[in-house]
């Protein structure tokens, strides 16, 4: 199980990347994959100076339910609302930072497993 170590408003917080809780961000909030391609998209478009409009976006609603998720997921008993509280305290831009982390190492292989793959290997070995 992949798991990050996040501060949200000077309070730790360890968020598990696993399948089941990528599951139940896909019901509750938006499919991971879907999340981060059009955040990945957006992030070019903006470099490059193109206006990109995404079809998901962040918002007061969805980033506490995406941190929640990643904490139950890791064991934490508190309640969404709990974590609301934190993102509000924390600032929704500090959280929504803890949200996009949060969906990389969902959607995103660590380096052991890409290593793991055979991904840093050369051709033909």
């Amino acid at each position: 199980m992949r798991e990050i170590i996040v501060d949200l408003g000077g309070e730790e917080l360890t968020l598990a990347a696993t399948f089941k809780a990528s599951v139940e961000i896909s019901d509750r909030v938006g499919d991971p994959l879907v999340i981060a391609r059009e955040a990945a998209i957006e992030a070019m478009m903006s470099q490059n100076g193109v206006p990109y409009d995404p079809r998901w976006k962040f918002s007061v609603r969805n980033v506490p339910e995406i941190i929640w998720i990643g904490a139950k997921a890791a064991g934490d008993k508190r309640k969404l609302e709990d974590v609301q509280e934190l993102v509000f305290a924390a600032g929704f831009i500090a959280a929504r930072d803890v949200a996009t982390r949060y969906l990389a190492a969902i959607v995103s292989p660590t380096s052991e497993e890409i290593e793991e793959s055979g991904g840093d290997k050369e051709p033909g070995k």
